[in-house]
């Protein structure tokens, strides 16, 4: 495919793995990048036949039925969990994770379906290590601090949608008087698009808005995110867009039709005392919310 004038047409790009020898470099480069403005868009040089054996191995799930909602609500914890989550999810409904063992979601895979992820794994693996790598100059340069990476999610944006736009991890401040939702554990968001037949002509349906306001500070409010820039990425193959997780609102480019589909790869770094944390705090609202519909009962 014309990764070339795909390239040059769309994506301008802060990082390009094929020019940088020194991954240490590249990745303080990265880290600079996110510090400055909250973002970073990286060609990451993956094999072409890598990538295109990956749209591949999506189109084969879409085709079995492999799709389908993130996440599965069955208690009372599953549920507040889907709350906390649901800030990242919010617009996810056709999803597979990518795991060691195949793909799950919430609709059945098949055998066969599970048994074709060679690829898919492959790139989900990479981007962990290469998520992973940041570590060191994102603690060192930004104080941000992960200890693990979640499983990779491969998401599907195709047909008439309009999509909202959010933090995937907007906590309050731990000791305010408006704590709000826990800190749900995500400090970086990874999304590389897999989509070897974009063309210019295409547009950036299915893209990524990223608004681009103070990387230090988190939005007051979806309006006033508005307000700022905006960096409009393309989903074509070999984009991998990294940011912070709790600073910078972003959105997925409304799509329209079903003859067209999008796939893209996004992995999240986790903070696991936070994460720790927000079951312990999940478990205290869970006590709440039971004391208060016995007390109801009461009255």
């Amino acid at each position: 495919h014309q990764r070339g004038r795909e390239m040059e047409g769309m994506n301008t790009f802060d990082i390009r793995m094929s020019q940088e020898p020194d991954g240490l470099k590249a990745a303080y480069k990265i880290v600079d990048c996110i510090k400055r403005r909250g973002v970073c868009v990286c060609e990451a040089n993956a094999p072409d036949q890598l990538l295109e054996s990956a749209y591949y191995e999506a189109m084969e799930l879409f085709e079995d039925g492999a799709f389908g909602p993130p996440l599965r609500v069955h208690d009372d914890r599953s549920m507040l969990e889907s709350q906390l989550w649901g800030q990242a999810l919010k617009d996810e409904d056709k999803v597979v994770w990518v795991r060691d063992a195949g793909a799950t979601s919430g609709a059945t895979t098949s055998a066969s379906s599970s048994s074709k992820m060679n690829a898919l794994k492959l790139l989900a693996k990479n981007m962990s290590d290469f998520a992973g790598g940041l570590g060191e100059p994102l603690q060192k340069e930004m104080n941000l601090n992960f200890d693990r990476i979640g499983h990779a999610m491969l998401s599907c944006y195709t047909g008439d949608r309009q999509y909202s736009l959010h933090l995937d991890n907007s906590h309050g401040e731990e000791g305010s008087d408006n704590e709000g939702l826990p800190d749900n554990g995500m400090r970086l968001t990874a999304t590389y698009y897999i989509n070897t037949h974009w063309e210019p002509d295409n547009g950036v349906e299915g893209g990524l808005d990223v608004f681009l306001s103070n990387p230090r500070e988190t939005p007051s409010s979806a309006s006033d995110a508005k307000k700022c820039p905006k960096l409009r990425v393309a989903p074509h193959a070999d984009t991998l867009v990294l940011f912070l997780s709790e600073k910078m609102a972003h959105r997925v480019v409304r799509t329209q039709g079903k003859d067209l589909k999008w796939f893209a790869l996004t992995v999240w770094t986790l903070n696991g005392a936070a994460m720790n944390q927000m079951s312990k705090k999940l478990l205290a609202m869970r006590s709440r919310a039971a004391k208060q519909d016995s007390d109801s009962d009461d009255d």
